[in-house]
């Protein structure tokens, strides 16, 4: 966590230094991130990058915690527009397929689960964030027409879905297909989902 130094700052500057870190790390995994590159793009001594934060990790794990809860506030914002599990993740769908779509995103998204896998002590922490999020964002679901009810089936449906989501939305970029259609090609899986494969009786 940043000192209180930084979080005393004006908004400009402190905003100047989180907009320069970001870029930073937007081109490099953490081990290859430089603090000289971030001071002299956000113009400041790099004597007060260490007034501002206890390293480089202090600072790249709390602009990974902003980033992460960006995409928790967004998956909350969708769970109050249903309750349905298949119509949250349809409506969902816009903002990961933004997200990969985003050459820029991306990559910085790439190289912090790259960083993330050589700090076991932040993915224990990440892990049971993203497990709390997925837990609030079920509670909000009606699943009372979901044949599985246990906690840890319900997770298992969810993670399944948004595995699905993911592997259709980079499908479709490999095939350069339109955002239309990489939607209708995850709606047709996630009616297999929803439905079967077996025809009724």
């Amino acid at each position: 966590m940043p000192k209180d130094t930084f979080f005393n700052l004006d908004d400009s500057k402190r905003n100047k230094i989180i907009k320069a870190a970001k870029a930073e790390f937007l081109n490099n995994p953490l081990r290859k991130a430089r603090v000289s590159n971030i001071v002299t793009v956000a113009s400041i001594p790099r004597g007060s990058f260490y007034q501002y934060f206890v390293d480089l990790d202090d600072l790249y794990y709390f602009i990974v915690d902003e980033v992460f809860s960006e995409i928790f506030d967004a998956g909350f914002l969708y769970s109050e527009m249903t309750d349905d599990l298949f119509e949250f993740a349809k409506i969902s769908f816009d903002f990961d397929y933004q997200g990969f779509k985003k050459e820029s995103r991306h990559k910085y998204m790439s190289n912090v689960f790259r960083s993330m896998a050589g700090n076991i002590e932040y993915l224990d922490l990440f892990n049971k964030k993203r497990s709390k999020y997925i837990e609030d964002i079920l509670d909000r679901l009606d699943l009372s027409n979901i044949k599985y009810d246990t906690r840890e089936e319900h997770i298992k449906m969810y993670q399944m879905i948004q595995e699905l989501k993911i592997s259709v939305i980079n499908k479709t970029m490999q095939k350069n297909l339109s955002k239309a259609e990489a939607f209708s090609e995850f709606e047709w899986y996630l009616d297999i989902l929803k439905n079967g494969l077996l025809k009724e009786e």
